[in-house]
């Protein structure tokens, strides 16, 4: 999946950047030999577990469990994994980051800005975010529904889990919508990035940290509609409805 330079490459980056141990929990889905109604195969698992299994191997501090979601439901409701292809990163600090679908393209990069970020013992936001975050008191969810295209999209995924790593309070999920058309039309995404927080507010746009705690505050505080104030740019994202096609290796857009 990742070609042999690259991975040079980022093997030396983790022996630099990766500080503590990093666990990954991916859940998947057997293809099955037998058509079985209402089971949707999974498109993107086989290739998302490959593309694990080589960052694994690129540092000692980085452990992959792979589960099989059918036989591990416990473990997914505990890590509130409900679809497949679904990954878990969590660190030294304990606090999951989620992604759901395989991480390519602008997003692949982010990926590994997430291992990094989530191996860390403590993250530091900026003076006035750092003041903010610790002021909350309730649980904060907050899903971020990308493409791998999109240019907006990194930037808001990340916000979300630097906000997930520095309060116990918020969780943070990244979700490639293109894998999941069906999600996609039931929340009607036409554009994204599309934030969803608590399930009350969702914000079409690019969000930096200070803009999406604010949101957050905003539902927190019962004022919703308010939340979308601070949205900026969006990609439109054309629904067809077709299953996702796997990501070639080639799909990965290396960090540098």
């Amino acid at each position: 999946m990742i070609p042999l330079r690259e991975q040079e490459y980022i093997q030396q980056r983790f022996s630099q950047t990766l500080e503590g141990k990093v666990k990954i929990d991916y859940f998947t889905q057997k293809p099955l030999a037998l058509y079985l109604p209402g089971r949707e195969e999974c498109a993107t698992c086989e290739d998302v577990r490959k593309m694990l299994e080589e960052l694994a191997s690129l540092s000692e501090k980085i452990q992959l469990t792979v589960h099989e979601l059918a036989e591990a439901r416990d473990e997914a409701k505990k890590l509130r994994v409900d679809k497949v292809p679904g990954i878990v990163v969590r660190g030294p600090m304990n606090r999951p980051l989620r992604y759901f679908g395989m991480p390519g393209g602008n997003e692949f990069p982010n990926f590994i800005e997430a291992l990094e970020l989530a191996s860390k013992t403590k993250l530091e936001l900026g003076d006035e975010t750092s003041k903010a975050v610790k002021k909350l008191k309730e649980k904060v969810s907050i899903a971020v529904y990308i493409t791998p295209t999109c240019p907006y999209c990194p930037g808001v995924v990340r916000a979300a889990y630097r906000l997930a790593l520095a309060s116990a309070h918020v969780e943070a999920a990244a979700v490639e919508i293109g894998e999941f058309p069906k999600l996609a039309q039931q929340l009607g995404v036409r554009a994204v990035p599309m934030t969803v927080i608590n399930d009350r507010a969702a914000i079409a746009g690019a969000l930096d940290e200070g803009a999406l705690l604010v949101a957050a505050r905003k539902v927190l505080e019962g004022n919703a509609s308010q939340a979308t104030s601070n949205a900026g740019a969006t990609t439109t994202m054309p629904l067809t409805g077709a299953p996702p096609t796997p990501s070639p290796a080639s799909g990965l857009i290396l960090p540098r």
